[in-house]
């Protein structure tokens, strides 16, 4: 198995695994983290949607149009996963520690606004088009998220990261 490719995987398995015993021992009991994020994500959201015009506000979590309920931003909403997952495969995967110190805050910025597009798009969804609602929140928007994400991977490997330098070294 080529070395890089093992050192990720091992990597990537202790992480995730300390991902996994954070977050259900003491992310999830504690609560405050999810919910700081929770509200920054309707706080983004109903500027969003003041942005482009519309009266919306956001109460216990919930996003209203019109003073109508749109969307509730539960926590598996918030975007803190897809944090761990981006940060997760960037510290594991061999490269330049400078390379990951800005473009994993920079990422999970990029990766924060996505995320309020994704919120914006399902209240309108929910608002204009209840009929396909369920479908996009459920495919569609994810699958527009994780390919987001995966382009920045994607940019990161192809630039910074070990196997790159490999790549740059062998022309």
């Amino acid at each position: 198995m080529n070395p890089v490719i093992k050192t990720f995987l091992i990597r990537a398995g202790i992480l995730f695994v300390v991902w996994l015993v954070t977050y259900h021992t003491l992310i999830v009991p504690n609560g405050r983290i999810n919910a700081f994020l929770t509200d920054q994500v309707v706080e983004g959201t109903v500027l969003g949607l003041s942005i482009l015009g519309f009266d919306s506000e956001g109460k216990d979590d919930v996003i209203y149009i019109n003073k109508k309920p749109s969307v509730l931003v539960d926590d598996p909403c918030n975007g803190l996963e897809l944090f761990a997952l981006y940060a997760g495969f960037l510290l594991a995967f061999p490269g330049p520690i400078k390379y990951k110190a800005l473009f994993i805050p920079s990422g999970l910025i990029l990766i924060f606004l996505i995320n309020i597009i994704r919120e914006i798009a399902l209240a309108l969804n929910y608002n204009f088009f209840k009929e396909t609602f369920e479908i996009n929140h459920k495919y569609t928007y994810v699958f527009i998220v994780y390919i987001f994400i995966f382009l920045i991977w994607r940019y990161w490997l192809n630039r910074y990261s070990l196997i790159a330098n490999m790549q740059r070294n062998e022309d």
